[in-house]
């Protein structure tokens, strides 16, 4: 898994906006069938053809690069577990980003009740310096803006970071286009309201 510790997320987001996965739709439904039937030549090729984006989405959606080792993991555990359950290898990808987006959820939740019950400490405030590079108000200022959206908001925006179609983004999330471009326009305003610098 890569060293995302202290790389901002615009950084990460356009990083792994640029990584997408050259493999042809039927070259990929043949490696999930052949990972569905137990072949673990096929599914670590998945792994490691998925492991970046799926370490950035983890990362867009939390915040947090101490989460993305384990979380990005945590998706793949489950994608082994549950490939045999998978219906259309062609519909692989979006169903390993429901995946990923779902475990995200649960820790973000988790999280949240960590909070309710632990003490706030410094450890809390501790995040990593931007490269000199960015400008460290504008991170701040999108990093507080990123916070107070909705997790599912925070996914939908990563996916059109990583440059999936309205059309993917929907199957992805099991929806309509319609609800992706009105949500997507919702947490772009959200994401505009809260952004000050």
């Amino acid at each position: 898994m890569p060293n995302l510790s202290g790389l901002p997320r615009v950084l990460l987001l356009t990083h792994y906006a640029l990584c997408m996965d050259p493999t042809s739709p039927t070259a990929l439904a043949d490696l999930v069938r052949r990972a569905q039937k137990g072949d673990e030549a096929a599914q670590r090729e998945l792994i490691v053809s998925y492991q970046h984006r799926v370490a950035g989405f983890v990362y867009a959606m939390t915040g947090r690069s101490d989460y993305v080792e384990d979380l990005a993991q945590q998706v793949f555990i489950k994608m082994i577990r549950a490939l045999d359950r998978l219906q259309a290898p062609a519909q692989f990808e979006s169903w390993l980003f429901r995946l990923a987006r779902n475990t995200c959820i649960d820790q973000l939740r988790r999280q949240k009740l960590r909070r309710i019950f632990l003490p706030f400490g410094p450890e809390h405030e501790n995040i990593a310096e931007p490269p000199g590079a960015v400008d460290p108000e504008e991170l701040d200022a999108l990093r507080h803006a990123l916070a107070q959206l909705r997790p599912q908001d925070r996914a939908l925006l990563a996916l059109v970071q990583e440059g999936r179609s309205h059309a993917e983004i929907a199957e992805t999330l099991s929806t309509s286009v319609a609800a992706v471009k009105a949500r997507l326009h919702r947490a772009r305003e959200h994401l505009r309201e809260h952004y000050q610098i």
